[in-house]
């Protein structure tokens, strides 16, 4: 039996809960503090951004039990922001037509390796700014 497969939708993007690892929310809600960053968002849109300069695919992740956020707190409220985070991820995948399931489940994905290469470079740095010098001569380099 054929399964059909809905289109994403921009709508259904920005009701859509996301979430990532354990860890990986764990290490979200350490930066977000140790940064003094105001909403749990900042740091996750850094992460997905720092997963998104790798060329590769990131693992898929077993565990998604991080705490969720909103799609249009994720990717912003604006249609504009929405649709371009939408569109990175997608061309990222090289996947036509990706189910909000599967999408979801590459923003986890993408989400846990960049919260990972972020934490392990504000670990080993000497301060923020160092941290964000290395990350940023790093996303050069690609």
């Amino acid at each position: 039996m054929n399964q059909i497969r809905s289109p994403l939708q921009i709508g259904d993007i920005a009701r859509a809960d996301f979430r990532t690892s354990f860890a990986a929310d764990s290490e979200n809600s350490r930066i977000q503090k140790t940064l003094e960053l105001p909403y749990r968002y900042q740091p996750a849109r850094l992460a997905l951004s720092l997963s998104l300069a790798e060329p590769t695919s990131p693992v898929p992740i077993s565990d998604s039990s991080g705490r969720p956020i909103r799609g249009d707190t994720l990717f912003g409220q604006d249609e504009a922001d929405l649709t371009l985070w939408i569109a990175l991820i997608v061309e990222h995948s090289g996947v036509a037509g990706l189910t909000r399931r599967e999408f979801q489940d590459l923003v986890a994905a993408h989400w846990a390796r960049g919260m990972e290469k972020l934490s392990k470079t504000e670990k080993s740095a000497l301060s923020i700014e160092d941290a964000f010098a290395q990350l940023m001569s790093g996303a050069r380099s690609h």
